[in-house]
């Protein structure tokens, strides 16, 4: 061998060996095995499903906490609380039951009872015929509401033990605190195009004397969760080591003046308690008052950060597919979340391709470093939209800043594990981007920025543990 080209040939060797390999640069050898090991599992459903679970995942960040419980569990408190459900439409209610009514303890000794109410708050085994996905999704929460009610410990304790069971660091479930009272105070003052004006109204009317009541609604879930999984005794249950946040959710198919009222108190609320960590707007996006106002609740929204900036948001923007709304609906959500409300996350984002310029669009988002919570079991229900036609892999391929995260999984009876397993399975995406989805979920977090800095470390240890398992495979090359 010529003695002047041994260092070129010893390097073209090296190269060759790390194609044959697989290797990335700068990947470590483990972290190397472990996409190794997935690209095999990616044909075995099962399998791949287990690997995916023991994967860390950093976060769910779109979770509504009613919409994480099973019905399972929802009628398994429902009787114990001794409520009611109606027979024929399966409201569940407080008691006394009224005609047409009994007892959910009823479903617990009649199968077919049990099974009804399942398929009604849930989309267990649901087909779209008369009643589309989008309606049957949508309508469970008006159903399971009164058998939930006084249940958010329990709901907490519930989707935090599945959210360690799948290692999963940290959790923003959404809640709505004192909508009655905001209500009652905005339908008292009623509306006024001026904001500030609007404010000081709200402000003078009372609207803040809820506040204590919102910061007992957080406290007292997170007591009761840790009461339902013993945290605090000698054998605490997986759940308990899942960091919570919580996210104000402002219900916006309401009146403006309701909706203002919602969201200035989420504003003062974020300011007043740490544990509400966010604020979001929820309700189907194509309801009337919802999509007669969406302008104006971005501009709602943008008013309030002058005020206060230190606020975090994330936007339900674009759920939506034509048939839905009027084709010209489907040219602003996106947009105006990121551009005139400013948020920093936005949920769903289905209907890119029908926005105007979706690559300048996409543009923006990547500018603003705006991330995006990406709900694949939820948008193929509720939207019918999946495998090619979802813009998960267009928003990848630009650089927007991609999270999985649930939605609604005791609705969609689904788990985080199955958003990821969707993930490779419908959309091609290999270890790495998933490893990088569970990255970003963190480092789009609203905690402190001293705690996520602590949860990435966490995770970058997790990522260790859980590639040690996995070695390379080396082929060698022939002579």
């Amino acid at each position: 061998m010529d003695a002047e080209n041994l260092p070129a040939r010893l390097a073209a060797l090296l190269v060759g060996l790390v194609l044959i390999a697989g290797f990335t640069p700068g990947a470590s050898a483990n972290e190397t095995g472990a996409a190794q090991r997935l690209q095999q599992l990616q044909d075995k459903p099962e399998k791949l499903r287990n690997f995916l679970r023991f994967m860390p995942k950093g976060t769910d960040l779109h979770t509504h906490l009613s919409g994480a419980v099973y019905a399972e569990s929802m009628i398994k408190w429902g009787a114990e609380d001794g409520k009611c459900v109606d027979t024929t439409t399966f409201v569940s209610s407080f008691p006394p039951c009224l005609a047409g009514q009994v007892p959910i303890a009823n479903a617990l000794l009649n199968t077919t009872l049990f099974d009804q109410i399942v398929a009604a708050w849930s989309m267990r085994n649901f087909i779209p015929g008369p009643v589309s996905g989008h309606d049957h999704f949508f309508a469970t929460f008006d159903l399971f509401g009164g058998a939930f009610s006084g249940r958010q410990g329990d709901g907490l304790a519930e989707e935090t033990k599945r959210a360690g069971i799948q290692n999963v660091q940290y959790t923003e479930p959404l809640i709505t605190p004192q909508f009655g009272h905001t209500l009652q105070v905005a339908n008292a003052v009623g509306y006024n195009p001026d904001f500030g004006e609007l404010r000081e109204s709200l402000l003078n009317a009372g609207l803040l004397d809820a506040i204590p009541a919102a910061e007992t609604t957080a406290s007292s879930a997170l007591s009761g969760q840790r009461a339902t999984l013993g945290c605090d005794g000698d054998n605490p249950q997986v759940g308990c080591g899942v960091n919570v946040r919580f996210d104000v959710q402002v219900l916006r198919n309401q009146p403006p003046a309701v909706v203002f009222a919602q969201l200035l108190f989420g504003f003062e609320l974020m300011q007043a308690d740490p544990t509400w960590a966010g604020m979001n707007m929820v309700q189907p996006e194509d309801a009337s008052l919802s999509i007669a106002y969406y302008r104006l609740h971005m501009k709602m929204i943008k008013f309030l950060k002058t005020i206060y900036p230190d606020g975090n948001v994330t936007l339900h923007a674009g759920e939506l597919v034509p048939g839905l709304t009027p084709p010209e609906d489907l040219r602003f959500h996106i947009r105006d979340a990121v551009n005139v409300a400013g948020a920093q996350r936005i949920g769903h984002g289905a209907d890119l391709k029908w926005e105007k310029n979706p690559q300048g669009l996409l543009n923006d988002i990547v500018r603003k470093k705006v991330c995006l919570e990406i709900n694949l079991s939820s948008n193929a229900q509720i939207l019918e939209l999946k495998g090619k036609a979802h813009p998960v892999r267009e928003y990848v391929k630009n650089g927007v800043r991609v999270t999985l995260s649930t939605d609604d999984e005791g609705v969609s009876r689904a788990d985080l594990t199955s958003q990821y397993a969707i993930a490779v399975r419908q959309h091609g995406f290999g270890y790495r981007r998933l490893k990088k989805f569970a990255q970003e979920g963190l480092r789009c977090s609203f905690l402190p920025n001293s705690e996520k800095e602590t949860e990435l470390s966490q995770q970058k240890k997790l990522f260790r543990q859980f590639e040690a398992q996995f070695k390379p495979k080396v082929t060698r090359p022939r002579n």
